[in-house]
């Protein structure tokens, strides 16, 4: 029996937990996948997300029905936005404040129903407005139906280029779509804060990682990346010269692992937590563990120095 053979058998055998939430999670009802969460119901995919329902794969706080808002805060219905505040039904909008039924706008302050602008004020219909008539016509544009608004939107969407690739705040990131405030990375998709990476998907606050999905972390104050060195890691957070991890949380030196948390230097473990030098979920010395898995990485294919 392979190795692979003996790592799927102990995956099948050890009870793994119905939902996935970080222990500093807290106060979370109905959510699965929430990282360093508060006060969060029905939301999904969650990175430090607080007071917040019904969303899915945000960051940020004060959220309701949004899909990808990242680092959003007090908006309703806004998705594939980023930096935005106090706005609703926003789509593809970047740092935009005080907006409602807008798409790909960057940096506009109080605008409604508008497409394509770019650092606007007191703009209704991509129609320019003084303060008071905007404030005037809002108040009137508040009691109509939400689907003719959205009617007309879409119809002014029509008559809009649109970019090929949603981006902003980028340096070398020529391919993938929604990549925000990144640098050298190849082929990411809804990805943020990501440095020398590549085929990235719904990832973030990482360096030299490859492969991921819903991985990475760190600090958004300091954009300090607690992820580095990774390949082929899903639903995992703050790990460190790691590959082939699966719902893992702080984890340095591992290697084909399943629900791991706090652990360094295990390879082809299961639901471990606080482990150093274990291989199948066997404790190992220091010495044991380093002959075995040049045993197994040979095994493997990998080049052993």
């Amino acid at each position: 029996m392979t190795f692979l053979d003996k790592y799927d058998l102990l995956k099948k055998s050890i009870p793994i937990p119905a939902v996935f939430n970080v222990e500093s999670t807290e106060n979370c009802e109905l959510t699965d996948y929430a990282w360093h969460s508060k006060n969060c119901y029905y939301c999904f995919d969650g990175y430090k997300q607080e007071d917040s329902m019904y969303c899915v794969a945000c960051v940020g706080k004060n959220l309701v029905d949004c899909y990808l808002a990242i680092e959003c805060e007090v908006c309703y219905e806004c998705v594939h936005s980023n930096k935005c505040y106090r706005s609703s039904y926003l789509f593809d909008c970047d740092n935009c404040n005080d907006c409602s039924y807008c798409a790909l706008c960057l940096s506009c302050t109080d605008c409604f129903g508008c497409v394509g602008l770019a650092h606007k004020k007191y703009c209704i219909f991509n129609k320019q407005y003084t303060k008071d008539e905007y404030e005037t016509k809002i108040k009137e544009l508040k009691n109509e139906n939400p689907e003719q608004i959205l009617k007309q939107i879409a119809e002014l969407k029509k008559k809009i280029p649109h970019p090929a690739s949603i981006q902003n705040n980028n340096e070398s990131c020529p391919y993938g779509d929604y990549i925000y405030n990144s640098k050298n990375s190849y082929w990411g998709f809804d990805a943020f804060y990501m440095e020398n990476c590549g085929y990235n998907f719904l990832s973030g606050l990482a360096k030299k990682s490859w492969d991921t999905l819903l991985a990475g972390g760190g600090s958004l104050k300091t954009l300090a990346a607690n992820t580095e060195l990774t390949y082929e890691i899903v639903n995992t957070e703050n790990a460190y010269n790691c590959a082939y991890l699966v719902n893992c949380s702080s984890c340095t030196n591992c290697y084909y692992a399943y629900y791991l948390r706090n652990c360094t230097d295990c390879f082809g473990c299961v639901g471990l937590s606080n482990k150093k030098y274990c291989i199948l979920n066997n404790q190992l010395t220091k010495e044991q563990y380093k002959k075995a898995v040049a045993q197994i990485k040979q095994e493997l294919g990998w080049r052993v120095n």
